[in-house]
């Protein structure tokens, strides 16, 4: 019985030595510590990618709908110092002790048309507006609605009859009042809310149910308009 015990417990000192070993021969490692207890720990230096931001700039020069990339961007570097555990050949844990930055990330930037659209007028009231503008933008999921839906009595929020540019938020996020632009679907006032309609959801009016079932569900940039 002693001689099996001795031999299960040389095997599995022989396992973590081995596992020493390997990781040991890894690039990079340093520090390489086997405790005796079934637990292993190491140390490297990793550099790890930093995604870009992507920013969205309107522009007159495209048509609604249109995009066009401006710049690619860049991603950054992180240096990360990472602690290694490993404990009788499980699972793997990493902590960061240190990391530092060796590259910053370039925005990748985007221009977005509303070349031809109500929005072309803003341009001749200075950068500032666009700027704004653009700042503002949300991606959103759209639905649509009619005032004819089930449940529905025709009028909204705002004492006007629901249809076409009178739009469902949420308040929290957008103000009842505020006016927006949509891409596709154009100029809009969020005039009404929806038991359905929360966080980053918003309901579009149309005039008749066709024009509601063509525009279906989507993805959408909704713009707050200064």
């Amino acid at each position: 019985m002693i001689g099996r015990l001795l031999c299960v417990v040389t095997a599995i000192a022989a396992l973590g030595f081995c596992s020493a070993v390997a990781v040991a021969a890894a690039p990079g490692v340093t520090h390489v510590t086997w405790h005796g207890n079934g637990l292993l720990t190491w140390e490297r230096v990793e550099h790890r990618a930093i995604a870009p931001q992507t920013v969205h700039r309107l522009s007159i020069d495209l048509a609604p709908g249109h995009t066009k990339v401006i710049e690619r961007g860049r991603a950054g570097v992180l240096e990360a110092y990472v602690r290694y555990t490993q404990r009788d050949g499980g699972p793997v844990h990493g902590t960061i002790l240190a990391s530092t930055v060796t590259r910053r990330p370039k925005a990748r930037v985007i221009a977005e048309g509303i070349g031809g659209t109500p929005l072309t007028s803003f341009e001749a009231h200075g950068i500032a507006r666009m700027a704004y503008m653009a700042r503002s933008a949300m991606e959103m999921i759209a639905t649509a609605y009619t005032a004819y839906c089930a449940g529905c009595d025709g009028m909204t929020a705002i004492g006007r009859r629901a249809g076409k540019g009178i739009v469902a938020v949420d308040p929290r996020v957008i103000p009842i009042g505020t006016r927006l632009y949509i891409p596709g679907y154009g100029l809009a006032v969020a005039g009404d809310t929806g038991g359905d309609i929360v966080g980053n959801r918003i309901d579009l009016g149309f005039d008749s149910q066709r024009e509601a079932m063509l525009f279906g569900r989507r993805d959408v940039k909704v713009y707050r308009l200064p």
